[in-house]
């Protein structure tokens, strides 16, 4: 089955400067212990209603693009959700910025009157990065913290061990971040994914590669893959494969190489000899900036350059390559210069200081769509809660709550067959963003109703 896609007050600064307290600390707090987001809303509910007018008009429904709504005062036993992320270790830093994205949903939702007048809490877990340590961290939210509900992982690989417990327990969860498609063939009846698979990521850069022609009159006839020989890299080549005749394209050229390269010279010759119309790339930060430098020593300029996210959307890829990757473009989850978003990522840079990317965008609406489906329910119960996910339809935006702010309009989780194999509960109406490095920053480039910038072909690379 193809993939569907919808394609188509200055706060107060003591308001500012209350809320951010908040949510700082709560981002630094312990992994799983105290401090979570559901215990200070719980506490500001009972505090004085200075206190609370404080919290309300800096996370208040007006500033988060919401409805207009009189704050209403929590009350009853919280709602408590785990947040199951690498907090520790090398990915640390990614398991951090996730968690901005929740910690601001709990505070935007608990500023609106909660879940029917019932605190959000937010209960941290640490999986440092290891299998093991993830799943005794699910089990102890779920038997010593008693959540009803959890979000995670961002590493694929602990995503199916977490949705194995909750499986077990009985316990919704709902992945933001991860895509390799393989985590939807289970057919757990309590795991959902919001973000796209893998094989979506693949489908929506072919689309761009379709579509940029209307802008710049150039068709994209033949590419070439570039890709490491990591699962992720393999799975690029097998999706390119798949949807390259679909959009009328040919493969001439496949160049697999080894994860962690300390010379690609070989690789780019043989990409240059290939002269293809565009290069669909696969590869982690550091094989990312070698490919940029190697591409310039060897004068190599491909009218398009394609990547899937990964190391070419790191913080660190456009400083390591400047001057050497302009024209770049990137599959990205949510960029700030959307048409979509605006001013809840404006509110979120004067909390944290730095915008939202995709992946706290992505936590932040998985947290709007567990306070959906918890309404909805009318009930914290695990069973529940699941039969809600199977057939809750949010179109446009959450009810009286923001815009959807992701590159899509509707969320709904459905079965679905991909290359012959059967996907249950992923949000099929899913999709992504293409940016294009412009000025040194990524600018959203497609989809062109979420765009107002125009495309830049052939690449400039620095235009040296």
């Amino acid at each position: 089955m193809k993939h569907p896609i919808i394609l188509k007050r200055r706060t107060l600064a003591i308001a500012a400067a209350a809320l951010a307290a908040i949510l700082l600390a709560g981002c630094a707090g312990p992994a799983g212990g105290g401090g979570t987001t559901g215990e200070r809303a719980a506490d500001a509910a009972g505090q004085a209603a200075g206190a609370e007018s404080a919290v309300g008009q800096a996370a208040g429904a007006t500033g988060a693009g919401m409805k207009p709504s009189g704050r209403t005062a929590l009350t009853g036993e919280p709602i408590r959700i785990g947040a199951i992320y690498a907090l520790s270790g090398n990915n640390a830093a990614i398991g951090t910025n996730i968690l901005r994205g929740i910690d601001f949903a709990a505070e935007d939702i608990n500023a609106a009157g909660g879940v029917d007048g019932r605190p959000i809490e937010i209960i941290r877990g640490d999986t440092q990065g290891d299998e093991e340590v993830a799943r005794a961290v699910a089990k102890r939210l779920i038997t010593e913290e008693q959540v009803h509900a959890i979000v995670g992982c961002h590493q694929s690989t602990l995503t199916e061990i977490v949705a194995e417990v909750c499986e077990e327990y009985h316990i919704p969860m709902i992945t933001a971040i991860s895509t390799v498609d393989s985590i939807s063939t289970h057919h757990n009846e309590y795991f959902f994914r919001l973000c796209p698979m893998n094989s979506l990521y693949l489908e929506n850069m072919f689309m761009y590669m379709k579509e940029q022609a209307e802008q710049t009159g150039k068709e994209v006839k033949t590419i070439a893959v570039f890709a490491d020989n990591s699962m992720i890299g393999q799975e690029a080549i097998r999706c390119a494969r798949i949807y390259a005749p679909q959009y009328g394209m040919e493969i001439v050229k496949e160049i697999q190489y080894g994860q962690g390269a300390a010379d690609l010279t070989d690789e780019i010759l043989e990409l240059k000899a290939a002269g293809a119309d565009a290069v669909l790339a696969e590869s982690y930060v550091s094989d990312a900036s070698l490919l940029m430098r190697t591409m310039y020593e060897q004068n190599y300029r491909p009218p398009i350059l394609i990547a899937k996210a990964n190391g070419f959307a790191d913080p660190s890829f456009i400083p390591a390559t400047r001057g050497m990757s302009e024209g770049v473009t990137s599959v990205v989850e949510w960029n700030p210069d959307m048409t979509k978003g605006q001013e809840i990522n404006r509110r979120f840079k004067e909390i944290f200081g730095v915008d939202m990317n995709g992946h706290s965008a992505e936590s932040y609406t998985a947290v709007w769509t567990f306070k959906t489906a918890f309404e909805q329910a009318g009930t914290e119960d695990g069973e529940t809660v699941k039969d809600v996910l199977t057939k809750i339809d949010i179109r446009e935006s959450f009810p009286d709550g923001p815009e959807i702010i992701l590159p899509y309009d509707r969320i709904k989780f459905e079965d679905h067959v991909f290359d012959g194999v059967r996907h249950y509960h992923n949000n099929i109406y899913a999709s992504v963003a293409i940016a294009q490095i412009q000025d040194g920053e990524y600018k959203t480039v497609w989809p062109f109703e979420y765009s107002n910038q125009r495309i830049e072909y052939p690449a400039g690379y620095g235009n040296r």
